[in-house]
């Protein structure tokens, strides 16, 4: 089905669209054809209908072709991030049962680590040898309920969920945002978040492309702050017209010293909310208002902010877009009567996660989705976030789960005890806090370099208190919002 639906856009786009990274450009036609071989060749491995199938693929149009082929035969893909510890790719490939991995050659080993830790005897394809057959080959006619790509969204448990997407969902939530920021095929859609983040898996593999855009893949092997003039020339030579960031990309951005004449017509932020010397920095150094999106693995793209006095409503995330619905629920909060969880629905918001029962009756409240954060609406009907109803702290974009990181450190026979919080900081968002009950003598430098062997670098905390007990509750509750006082 999303095969199908590709063939359209790309069939009315321009000869200059289609991916970019580096000095390489693929025009869409050419892309298509080399999916439909894939495809084919996929087929002949004996990967089909209904097999999850793991990409250990950075961002890039390899991402892109793998993915379709995949959609194309009704397999699932699954984006694992290229940054992940060997423990959390085991654990996510035990969640999903994967039936083969593509990898790039470059990760390999961490691919063959993840078969013999988690999915013995399953085939590894690399991205420079993968099998290609007839393009005209007959492919599965799909219907919009098959599964096409799992995701992986952080929850209460400690550990991660997978949120399923159906082709149906995948090309309503293209359309929306496709719509939502008016691409045409003389944009090009600048693409820097990784493959395994929802917004940039989907901006480069189903979003721009919608829209007939060209997305230009950014990566680069120093830290982003240190290659950031190198991003500027890159948007400056190649007309980049459409940005999306979290707010800590756009600060290290506008701190670049020197000027540079950049045509963006869109930026737009998401994962954090933006605070106000992030917006006034991008209006001024890049020469545009920055606007704010909502959307969740969940759901995907929900909410743009396309007020026409962008100043005025920087703090909303806008109206839902498309058939995009929202409620506010009264909730219990000290920050008045108008402020409530926020609940939505939409063609594009999953039907549940996979094989979690316990989680999806938490999750859903008569068919709406409940987001677990507060917001409130104002007088034009733009929803603003007010808070967090669940535990989850976000760190630059990404929702680190507190208790995967305190069941992490107290593997550690020294932590007797570890409670984890976030306090707010400019960049990220929040800084991790990972108050510890000493069971054993430890420093806090050996504490982060253990924690850093074991997590994603979001999810390492910042700092270490020590402490000689954790707050907790009459019924031993550990008292959350205590932790900030101490």
């Amino acid at each position: 089905m999303i095969y199908d639906n590709l063939l359209v856009p790309t069939a009315r786009a321009p000869i200059t669209s289609g991916l970019r990274q580096g000095e390489e450009f693929t025009p869409y036609a050419a892309l298509v054809e080399r999916v439909g071989r894939l495809a084919a060749g996929l087929i002949e491995r004996g990967i089909g209908r209904g097999d999850p199938v793991a990409l250990l693929i950075p961002n890039s149009p390899d991402l892109f072709v793998t993915a379709h082929a995949l959609f194309a035969i009704g397999a699932i893909a699954m984006p694992l991030g290229e940054t992940a510890t060997r423990s959390e790719l085991a654990a996510l490939a035990y969640k999903t049962g994967p039936n083969a991995v593509i990898s790039t050659p470059g990760l390999a080993a961490a691919a063959e680590m993840l078969i013999a830790d988690a999915a013995p005897g399953i085939p590894l394809l690399l991205t420079s040898t993968l099998p290609e057959g007839n393009a005209t080959a007959q492919l599965p006619k799909l219907a919009g309920d098959t599964t096409a790509l799992y995701l992986f969204s952080s929850g209460s448990t400690g550990l991660p969920k997978v949120v399923p997407h159906t082709h149906a969902e995948l090309l309503a939530d293209s359309e929306r945002a496709s719509a939502a920021w008016e691409l045409q095929p003389d944009d090009i859609v600048l693409d820097i978040l990784p493959g395994n983040f929802s917004l940039g898996f989907l901006l480069g593999a189903t979003q721009a492309v919608a829209g007939g855009a060209t997305t230009l893949y950014w990566s680069d092997p120093l830290p982003l702050a240190l290659s950031r003039k190198k991003l500027l020339d890159t948007m400056v030579r190649e007309r980049v017209t459409v940005m999306g960031a979290v707010p800590a990309t756009y600060e290290i951005v506008t701190g670049q010293t020197g000027s540079f004449d950049l045509g963006l017509r869109l930026a737009f932020s998401g994962g954090v909310a933006l605070k106000r010397p992030i917006f006034e920095a991008v209006r001024e150094r890049l020469g545009t208002a920055l606007r704010q999106d909502y959307g969740s693995t969940e759901a995907s793209m929900f909410s743009h902010n396309n007020s026409a006095d962008p100043d005025a409503s920087w703090a909303s995330v806008g109206k839902p877009a498309g058939d995009a619905r929202v409620r506010i629920v009264p909730f219990e909060t000290e920050l008045g009567p108008s402020v409530g969880e926020m609940e939505i629905q939409s063609s594009s918001l999953m039907r549940g996660y996979l094989g979690d029962a316990v989680a999806n009756d938490e999750a859903f409240d008569e068919g709406w989705f409940r987001t677990g954060d507060l917001a409130s609406l104002d007088e034009e009907g733009r929803i603003v976030i007010r808070g967090r109803s669940k535990l989850l702290i976000e760190v630059s974009g990404y929702k680190v789960d507190p208790i995967e990181v305190e069941e992490t450190l107290m593997t550690l026979p020294a932590v007797a005890e570890a409670a984890v919080a976030g306090l707010p900081d400019s960049r990220s968002g929040n800084r991790l806090i990972a108050f510890v009950v000493k069971g054993a003598d430890v420093s806090a430098d050996e504490l982060i370099r253990y924690a850093r062997d074991r997590l994603s670098v979001q999810k390492v905390p910042d700092e270490i208190a020590f402490i000689d007990a954790l707050p907790r509750s009459p019924a031993g509750k550990v008292l959350r919002a205590r932790l900030r006082e101490l």
